[in-house]
């Protein structure tokens, strides 16, 4: 089955300073996808966000419950999907 990989924008809230547990809240409330890459990096006027790479099976809705997992979790305010493409599988001919 066809993977694809969602980069994610997402945004904590007011009162979630620790990324780090915030990320491994979405990583147990994501059941629909797996977090294969994550970093903190900062926004607009010092603000710090976590930008998330998942990767999930290419089925219908899939990305719809992607976000609606991510927003259920606590300590996020928003998210966005910042880009949507199809895992590539590096092969070599004869091997």
């Amino acid at each position: 089955m066809k993977q694809i990989i969602y980069t994610l924008r997402i945004f904590p809230d007011e009162n979630t300073t620790d990324l780090n547990e915030l990320l491994k809240r979405l990583e147990e409330n994501l059941k629909s996808g797996k977090i294969i890459a994550h970093q903190v990096t900062e926004y607009f006027f010092g603000m710090k966000i976590l930008l998330v790479n998942v990767e999930a099976p290419e089925v219908d809705g899939v990305s719809d419950k992607i976000e609606e997992e991510i927003r259920k979790t606590d300590g996020v305010s928003e998210m966005e999907i910042v880009n949507v493409t199809r895992r590539v599988e590096v092969w070599k001919e004869g091997g």
